[in-house]
């Protein structure tokens, strides 16, 4: 390594650290050599261009929940990025072109281009020969074919780079960074100490340290040793080999982390679901006798609804009266909380919903509706959105209460059979509004509430909405899109169901409430009457958000002792501070903001931690759509670069 060579390091080789790397070398590839000479850092403790969660080595059980058609990582012709846009394949395309198909129509042509100059390792096709083949738009691929994706695209990014650069891989952890005059010291796992002129964080999901709850769950496994916690996590890096084969488990999570565990303890401990059309789920399970009995309950106590099956990708939500809204706000030049969404920008987001239910039903079932369209779109504009379903019930026979998939189990209180049987026949019919998908008027609807997540994410970014707001309506919106756009495969429904149906799970109900007795752990809920329902083994299906206010990654920690970072706040219509779980960035250059309000010199951060300050940082790049994450990307490489002289 040269000392006089400019340092580099980017801390985190995942999707964001590739796309930092693929910026720079965009950017280089603009200017003349400079004087000094470039040295990149690339530091991953994982397998690096994958990170651990898209690993390639990993069971090929675990999937995406973003469809094949719908991931890039490249940028493409009118993104609003300053490096010069490279064209490459998105992960399809990549998989098209990776089997050999013959006809590449719709692969733009520099994309091809660029596939062909840096094509994979021929062992990429064989190793996912099968999967390859079966792949289509609409499919979810495999996570380890994704990180093949990833590990491509990072190889790419690598050759781009300008020969003159030199890129040191470092196979460790990141555990400290310190200030050394006019740069950094960060110190690794293996007590190697890399010096550097600009660090850039694309650290993804780092766990805090344990909040109460976890703090006494510790103290019931000192005086319970028998008893066993499948800690909050990843389910990739989660121990499914601690939950035990034929026994009662509880869980705690209904969503995708729930799914993966799911699959992890039947399909890949010899579990088979065959096709079976005369079942309700389409599936019947065949048990390999090491699967657990599991009792499910989570804060709703009802499972993320299935993604539809629209035989290609997804359709684009009209939202106009959202739209309508923003754009009203946003000529405004509104500042920190000046943006009530509950009065706002909630009705018009409901409003869409409705109109997306109704206008789907006039078109499959005209007769539904006694007194028009019309009418019932002029009722969803003057009624206010809380008396809709009673304004609408006068005009149509098949009325829509958004409400009630707000709090799905509402008023339930019922034996843990009795919920089981409505979650199961509930769950039959989320099958159903699945596989109708385009004429499924429920499905419209809920498809425009968690299309809407992403505008109203970005319209709220940098703290404009009030604290209040926040907490109310905007944190509903985001969950109610969570749950019924951001769910499971169809096929992972359809195997939860199989199970049900087989006896091998069962439904605890919502807000579960958590204790130790005889024991065991103990789970009640007030939806099957406080029932209490036991078990040696917990299992938590679900992940921790990044907190700042409870670090416990000892990097992470190392900036907080040397006051680099404090956390983002949002403020109450009073102006009270309210701090986030989100380090606080500069949003034109990602540095990290000091308690002082000053930027940092050197350390940017991106990606997921700034989820509390910034839209869609957990986002995937969608092709299409100018993706933040490739714009945030590109705009820190370029900063790293202007700030080191290089262009």
């Amino acid at each position: 390594m040269s000392t006089t060579d400019k340092q580099v390091a980017i801390v985190g080789v995942g999707p964001r650290g590739i796309s930092i790397l693929e910026r720079i070398a965009a950017a280089l590839n603009t200017v003349s050599r400079p004087k000094q000479g470039l040295t990149i850092h690339l530091i991953e403790d994982a397998q690096m261009g994958a990170g651990n969660v898209w690993r390639t080595d990993q069971t090929r059980t675990l999937c995406m929940n973003t469809l094949a058609g719908a991931v890039t990582l490249f940028t493409e012709p009118g993104s609003t990025v300053s490096a010069p846009v490279v064209e490459g394949p998105l992960q399809f395309d990549w998989i098209r072109l990776l089997r050999g198909d013959e006809d590449l129509s719709g692969i733009p042509t520099k994309a091809i281009e660029l596939f062909r100059t840096y094509p994979p390792a021929a062992s990429v096709a064989e190793d996912f020969k099968e999967e390859l083949a079966a792949t289509v738009i609409q499919s979810n691929p495999s996570r380890a074919l994704y990180g093949a994706y990833l590990r491509w695209a990072f190889d790419v990014a690598l050759q781009l780079l300008p020969q003159w650069v030199k890129v040191e891989q470092h196979h460790a952890r990141a555990i400290g960074i310190r200030e050394d005059g006019d740069r950094d010291v960060i110190t690794l796992d293996n007590s190697e100490m890399i010096s550097a002129d600009s660090t850039v964080l694309a650290v993804g999901w780092q766990t805090p340290a344990p909040n109460a709850e976890e703090l006494s769950i510790a103290a019931a496994l000192e005086e319970n040793p028998d008893l066993v916690w499948v800690k909050p996590g990843n389910p990739v890096e989660q121990d499914a080999s601690l939950i035990p084969a034929g026994e009662q488990v509880l869980v705690r999570g209904l969503g995708m982390g729930f799914f993966d565990i799911m699959a992890l303890t039947t399909i890949d401990r010899g579990g088979i679901f065959h096709e079976d059309p005369s079942t309700r789920s389409g599936l019947r399970y065949e048990a390999s006798g090491e699967e657990p009995h599991f009792v499910i309950s989570s804060g709703r106590g009802y499972p993320y609804l299935p993604k539809s099956d629209y035989k290609s990708l997804p359709p684009g939500a009209k939202l106009a009266r959202l739209k309508a809204v923003i754009a009203a706000i946003n000529a405004q030049n509104r500042g920190v909380a000046s943006i009530n969404y509950d009065a706002e920008v909630w009705p018009a987001v409901a409003r869409d919903a409705y109109e997306a239910y109704y206008e789907t039903l006039d078109r499959v079932s005209p007769e539904s509706i006694r007194t028009g369209l019309d009418k019932i779109v002029e009722i969803i504009d003057e009624v206010d959105v809380d008396k809709l379903p009673k304004a609408l019930a006068a005009h149509t026979d098949d009325v829509f209460d958004l409400h009630a998939w707000e709090f799905p189990l509402a008023g339930i209180n019922e034996s843990v059979e009795a919920l089981t049987a409505r979650i199961a026949d509930g769950m039959a019919r989320d099958i159903r509004h699945a596989v109708t998908a385009w004429d499924s008027p429920l499905k419209s609807a809920l498809w425009s509430i968690s299309a809407a997540r992403k505008p109203s994410s970005i319209l709220g970014a940098e703290g404009r909405l009030t604290f209040e707001s926040r907490r109310n309506r905007f944190a509903a919106v985001m969950a109610i899109g969570q749950m019924v756009g951001s769910g499971p495969p169809l096929f992972r429904t359809r195997e939860l169901l199989a199970l049900v149906d087989a006896g091998l799970a069962h439904f605890a109900g919502a807000r579960p409430r958590l204790s130790v007795s005889d024991g065991q752990w103990q789970i009640s809920s007030p939806t099957t009457g406080d029932t209490p329902l036991r078990s040696k083994v917990l299992v938590d299906a679900w992940m921790h958000n990044p907190d700042v206010r409870r670090n416990a990654d000892p990097l992470a920690l190392s900036l907080e002792d040397a006051d680099r970072v404090r956390p983002f706040n949002d403020y109450s219509v009073d102006g009270t501070a309210a701090p986030t779980g989100s380090p606080e960035v500069d949003p034109a250059t990602r540095l990290l903001v000091h308690p002082n309000g000053n930027l940092d010199p050197r350390v940017h951060l991106i990606g997921i931690p700034t989820y509390g300050q910034l839209a869609d940082t957990t986002i995937s790049p969608m092709p299409g759509t100018n993706p933040l994450m490739l714009q945030e990307t590109d705009k820190t490489a370029v900063h790293v670069l202007k700030q080191l002289g290089l262009i």
